[in-house]
């Protein structure tokens, strides 16, 4: 992957305005990371609450067979 000035530029340009807002609103990285991570919790205890989890759990297992019988049959083509 080849990156060139352009794009270092555009990225050193949003990461001064991301971070001049962060400063206006008072919030650190670490505000922000929590917020995430509390969101993310808060997310899987309604999966849990709802029942999703037995259907995260079986995706677990159908999904990588799936993905196996889809190789073994592209092999035999």
């Amino acid at each position: 992957m080849r990156v060139d000035a352009r794009t270092i530029i555009k990225l050193a340009i949003y990461s001064f305005i991301v971070g001049a807002l962060l400063y206006w609103l008072n919030w650190s990285p670490g505000d922000v990371y929590g917020w995430v991570i509390n969101t993310l919790a808060a997310f899987w205890d309604w999966l849990v609450g709802t029942g999703l989890q037995y259907v995260l759990l079986g995706a677990t297992i159908v999904v990588p067979v799936y993905f196996l019988m889809q190789l073994k049959n592209k092999r035999r083509s």
